[in-house]
């Protein structure tokens, strides 16, 4: 979408990238609140304290992303052979100690250097997502900065997070990286060029107390209705937040409905 169309202040309907008007009766977005506003939205029509509050909406999130192909399943030193432990989340963070010093080195120096990584490898539950034998899996791990201090660019450091995420399941599940015959990593540069996901935030804004319940993603916006009047928002912006629930969109829908119900287009 490139553009919410807007009458007399009411939003009315979306312009396509392509050029194509479409005209609603509603208009719901699922897009990170300040994209919606800042690149979407008239701003002539958005009462300035919203956009200033909207401006300090906090986003950021410590994730580093893969995607990979492999030859085999992995076989972990502490339970070798293939079973339904591998039909789960396997999550290398053995204490809290190791957690912590996750944390506190990518505050210091933009990764950690024992990284968190939590493997799903779906292929275990569903045999079409591979050749038969080989397998994919995704590794979500932590903990990385959004954007890295000195003036550095995730571009010029993706490869070497991404050797050490996978030398971190290596160490745990000998072989791991001959396994690896193709992958994908994704910095949280990557995720916000190719998703929106502003600073790689997956849940589209920090979760944090001042951002949640009735503050998400503004005080007087909690209940999915934004300032123009016919736009709701219904994504991880949007209360309860990020998670794989569908509850924003599921409470966007109902009070979409109550307005049309009510007439209040």
């Amino acid at each position: 979408m490139a553009e919410v169309l807007t009458d007399k202040g009411r939003a009315v309907g979306a312009v396509t990238e392509a050029g194509e008007t479409v005209r609603a009766r509603a208009v719901v977005s699922n897009l990170h609140p300040r994209l919606l506003f800042e690149r979407l939205v008239d701003p002539a029509v958005v009462p300035a304290d919203f956009s200033e509050r909207i401006g300090a909406y906090a986003s950021g999130s410590g994730t580093f992303r893969m995607n990979v192909a492999l030859s085999e399943l992995p076989r972990f030193t502490c339970l070798p052979q293939p079973g339904d432990h591998l039909t789960a989340g396997i999550i290398i963070a053995p204490s809290l100690a190791y957690m912590d010093r996750a944390f506190m080195d990518a505050r210091r120096e933009g990764w950690s250097k024992a990284p968190i990584v939590e493997m799903l490898i779906p292929s275990t539950l569903d045999d079409s997502l591979a050749p038969r034998g080989a397998h994919v899996a995704s590794l979500f791990c932590q903990h990385v900065a959004p954007v890295l201090s000195e003036g550095r660019s995730w571009d010029d450091h993706r490869d070497e997070v991404a050797d050490l995420m996978i030398d971190t399941v290596d160490r745990l599940a000998p072989g791991f990286r001959a396994a690896v015959v193709g992958r994908l990593a994704l910095t949280p540069l990557d995720l916000e060029r190719r998703f929106g996901l502003v600073g790689g935030d997956i849940f589209h804004g920090r979760l944090s107390l001042d951002q949640l319940f009735s503050a998400r993603p503004v005080l007087g916006h909690g209940d999915h209705r934004m300032p123009v009047p016919g736009l709701y928002l219904c994504g991880s912006g949007a209360h309860p937040g990020g998670g794989v629930t569908g509850a924003p969109g599921h409470n966007a829908a109902r009070e979409v409905l109550k307005d049309l119900r009510r007439g209040r287009r």
